[in-house]
């Protein structure tokens, strides 16, 4: 529904229409990076479940971007963030499980105050 009779300050008007590419942009994350497109659901709660993980997604979405103060989005950031390999080793007392370097990665992860993991994840005797 369209109104064009109200009573907010000219101001506001303006600024919601300058804010309105935040709002496509989300519908574009949603379909494309979220992967909302159509689902083979047939019940009403699980079509509304979906969705509602899709939004929660876009919101923690957002606060990564936030976090990182808007200087990448989150499909970079998700990029950068899969640099990090879990490595399995086979020794001969077992399997060692390493991390990969990742500058990226240590940047971002830094950014967000999120400790770096240890070079070793897992150690499992065989």
């Amino acid at each position: 529904m369209i109104v064009t009779d109200t009573d907010l300050p000219i101001g506001d008007i303006v600024k919601g229409y300058k804010d309105l590419w935040r709002i496509e942009r989300s519908f574009r994350t949603i379909k494309s990076f979220l992967d909302i497109r159509p689902v083979n659901h047939r019940k009403e709660e699980r079509i509304e479940a979906h969705v509602f993980i899709c939004v929660l997604s876009l919101l923690i979405a957002r606060l990564f971007e936030k976090s990182m103060n808007n200087e990448m989005t989150v499909s970079v950031i998700s990029d950068m963030l899969s640099e990090l390999k879990a490595i399995p080793v086979r020794t001969a007392d077992g399997i060692i499980t390493l991390r990969s370097e990742s500058e990226n990665a240590r940047k971002i992860l830094d950014k967000m105050k999120i400790p770096y993991p240890g070079k070793i994840l897992s150690s499992v005797p065989t």
